[in-house]
């Protein structure tokens, strides 16, 4: 049975051999995937200032539609008569959606903090039933409760 290679910019597999990854990694799809992926990580005013510095799009300025939207070699962005930069919608959408994730994130993270932040409070353990602490060898007797403990330095078993 051959071996399959599957790609995670363009979510495809394939038979694995050098020629088709060859030619897979050379593709325009997989190179446009590869380029959406990493821009996804690049800082937004970044971004911006790339597509800034592209030259402009003539398609886009003429029709107001172009079918390459980011990937498009050339810019979307266009000024105002005062100036002012205007935004094209996908490069809003990409904004917004970045910034969802971004939102997303950051509230993982704090949930992570506030549950970790919970778990140092003060642990309860429980022996198991039958057990007697007094009949505990003293490496297994828990700390006294009239001073504090922190359990911060114990080892984690598992």
């Amino acid at each position: 049975m051959p071996r399959k290679y599957y790609c995670d910019f363009c979510k495809c597999s394939f038979p694995d051999n050098a020629t088709n990854r060859q030619k897979h990694n050379n593709g325009t799809v997989h190179k446009s995937n590869r380029q959406i992926h990493y821009d996804w990580f690049k800082d937004p005013n970044e971004f911006i200032q790339e597509q800034i510095n592209k030259p402009p799009c003539r398609r886009y300025l003429t029709q107001g539609y172009c079918d390459y939207q980011l990937q498009c070699r050339y810019s979307h962005i266009t000024y105002d008569p005062t100036g002012r930069l205007i935004y094209p919608p996908e490069l809003l959408n990409w904004l917004q959606e970045r910034q969802q994730a971004d939102e997303a994130a950051a509230a993982e993270v704090l949930a992570a903090t506030t549950a970790s932040s919970k778990k140092d409070e003060k642990p309860k353990y429980r022996l198991p039933r039958g057990w007697k602490i007094r009949e505990l060898p003293p490496s297994l007797k828990p700390p006294p409760s009239s001073q504090p403990y922190s359990y911060s330095h114990s080892g984690v078993w598992g």
